[in-house]
Formats: structure tokens, sequence, C-alpha cells
């Protein structure tokens, strides 16, 4: 998006919430349903880390948690907070996207 462009659409949207304070003009809504959180045991974390094919130390590194943590899931000392099941859930539903946005395939690194 060149300057220009960026421009014109930053003064399209003060104009819409202007529009809207005025009353003149009502936003914009769009309505969702969010997913129930999903509940995750030791033997599916495992089979999620598993199904990646990666170690716990970096199956850790690439939640962003301590191996400690990922050892804990997956012996069922603890379970999975809000914000780490929504993530497991999203490699539940497409583990290859999961791998492809945060890993660097080896052979790219080589050449």
């Amino acid at each position: 998006m060149n300057m220009t462009e960026l421009f014109d659409s930053l003064e399209r949207g003060l104009k819409q919430a202007v529009a809207h304070a005025d009353n003149t003009k009502k936003a914009r809504t769009k309505k969702i349903m969010i997913t129930e959180l999903p509940t995750y045991t030791a033997k599916d974390i495992k089979a999620f880390r598993q199904k990646v094919e990666l170690t716990q130390s970096a199956f850790a590194e690439l939640m962003g948690i301590s191996v400690k943590t990922v050892e804990a899931w997956e012996s069922g000392r603890n379970n999975p907070n809000g914000s780490a099941s929504r993530l497991l859930q999203l490699i539940e539903a497409n583990p290859e996207v999961f791998m492809d946005e945060l890993t660097i395939d080896n052979e790219a690194i080589l050449q």
C-alpha cells in the first residue's frame, strides 16, 4: 500500500467514525460465535507434538513455553491455560500450517 492509498484509507475510516459519532451513519457490526475452549489430555498433547515430529524442547520453543511446562502437560501434572489451549486447537486443526509458519525448512537453511 503506497502513501496515497494509506491516506485515503485513513481518511475514509475517520469520516466513518465521525459519522457514527454524530449518529448520521450506523457502524457495521459482525456477530460471531466463539467455539468452546477445548480441554486436552496428556495423551492428546503428546500426540500433537509427535504428529508434528518435534521433541519436547522444540515443541516448547514453538509454543513459547518452557520444556518443564510441556513435560507437566504430557505427564498430566498440569493442563494448558486458555491461550495455550487455543493454540493447541489450531495445531490440531491444521498442523501443516503451524509448522510452515513457525519453522524454517532445513533445506532452505543449507542453501
